[in-house]
């Protein structure tokens, strides 16, 4: 899908916005490990959630509206289910956590089968592996155009499990929790996943394991983690044991996504000062504002709260000089996640930004990195690449008749911050994510000049 993109007033005012996708995908999740009914508070229906609406009602469990907004529940216990159909229309997000729970619901004497069409199947290869690598290993073939995943329970590892990236620690989180077994792994001290805002509303908390090491074994570690290429020193993580979760009152809060794109355009955009108010802001993804603000950007948390340990904040938002800088994802947690939002704030900063760590965005067909620089290139930025990331330089007035998101989520959103915030008109293409993840985009935040 292609659409038109044109120039955009400065924002101004006070800026609220939907609830936040991942958030209500992960408590939704979750919601179907309780035998009871989650509210999810501040629900708008948009047409990826009303595809997640007719999913969940197929499978038997309950997505209903009342009054408050959506109420979620399992219906009747899921684990009773042979087969798991992904819909093709289903976020990837959500079709790999259900993955995850229908890994964690097999046994030896009850396999579950999750099926899904070739386009699912091949976002999912990534959980896949990661759940194969914690022991969840499927049975792969393919009948009449369908891929068919078998899992029969989990057979541990024989080595020590490490976490290694995001993707991992969600799939590990949601398939410890529906075993009943829990899991216990090993993870960097930055490692986080999107379920960290979700967790603390159903009682949980994916807890640090203490150990007492003596100043030998810790230099014994720090040598091997050295060999193994890490920078980080590793921490146990523990997925509790529960047989079932209680059910959640959840009141969502404002999307970060969408308050990442607001950010940036006050970067883009001349005569900006907006308040975006009460947007979620959990630890693994809302580094993207002290990144922008170690750039020199006029981007400040003015308030914080905490609910149910779910913190959430407003944020001001004005523009201002920007200088390019050094980010490794070592050191920046969740730096993968909201890097294309960095790399096109960059653009107005004076000198190079580099950002670093980030070889899982450069993985054999699904180059998120290359489409990303690419669609910089478009606009006449000077782009370049390295296996595990990108630097540029900031360039006065850009822009592109034409540029390419290939279908990633994260590259469109960014994509259109930055046409939005360029003289002229631009047809971005691959943005088909847009109109059914963030219609609110497009009617609320795009306002055009006049």
């Amino acid at each position: 899908m292609s659409m038109e993109v044109r120039r955009s007033r400065a924002l101004k005012g006070e800026i609220r916005l939907p609830p936040d996708r991942h958030q209500a995908f992960s408590a939704a999740l979750l919601a179907l490990l309780s035998p009871g009914r989650t509210l999810l508070r501040g629900w708008q229906s948009t047409p990826e959630w009303e595809n997640i609406r007719r999913w969940l009602s197929g499978i038997g469990a309950v997505a209903e509206l009342d009054g408050e907004g959506l109420v979620v529940g399992p219906g009747s216990d899921l684990r009773d289910l042979a087969e798991f159909v992904i819909d093709p229309f289903l976020p990837p997000l959500f079709a790999a956590g259900m993955t995850a729970l229908a890994a964690g619901f097999s046994q030896p004497h009850r396999p579950i089968s999750v099926s899904c069409p070739p386009q699912a199947a091949e976002s999912l290869g990534p959980w896949r592996e990661a759940l194969r690598e914690a022991g969840w290993v499927p049975a792969h073939e393919v009948r009449e155009g369908s891929h068919l995943l078998v899992f029969r329970g989990r057979t541990p590892p024989l080595r020590e499990l490490v976490c290694r990236n995001w993707r991992s620690r969600f799939a590990w989180t949601l398939a410890g929790l529906a075993s009943r077994e829990g899991l216990e792994f090993q993870e960097p001290s930055t490692a986080v996943d999107p379920l960290e805002d979700s967790l603390p509303l159903f009682g949980l908390d994916v807890e640090s394991v203490r150990e007492d090491s003596s100043p030998e074994e810790e230099e014994l570690q720090r040598r091997m983690l050295r060999m193994k290429g890490a920078v980080r020193k590793l921490r146990s993580r523990l997925v509790p044991r529960v047989l079932s979760l209680p059910p959640a009152d959840v009141r969502l809060r404002g999307d970060l996504d969408l308050a990442g794109w607001c950010a940036v355009t006050g970067c883009l955009r001349r005569g900006t000062d907006a308040m975006v108010v009460d947007v979620t802001l959990p630890a693994s993804r809302s580094g993207l504002f002290s990144c922008l603000r170690r750039m020199g950007a006029d981007v400040e948390i003015v308030r914080r709260s905490e609910a149910k340990g779910v913190p959430s904040g407003d944020i001001r938002i004005r523009h201002g000089r920007m200088v390019g800088r050094r980010f490794d994802a070592q050191d920046v947690p969740g730096l993968a996640g909201f890097s294309a939002f960095v790399a096109v704030a960059a653009v107005a900063a004076e000198a190079e930004t580099v950002l670093s760590g980030l070889a899982e965005l450069r993985v054999e067909r699904d180059d998120r990195l290359s489409v990303l620089a690419d669609g910089i290139r478009a606009f006449g930025v000077g782009v370049g690449l390295f296996p595990d990331g990108i630097v540029l330089r900031g360039e006065d007035q850009p822009g592109a008749q034409s540029v390419d998101a290939k279908g990633f989520p994260e590259a469109a959103l960014a994509l259109h911050a930055f046409a939005s915030s360029c003289p002229g008109r631009t047809e971005l293409a691959g943005a088909g994510h847009l109109p059914v993840s963030w219609p609110h985009l497009l009617r609320v935040l795009s306002v055009e000049d006049a």
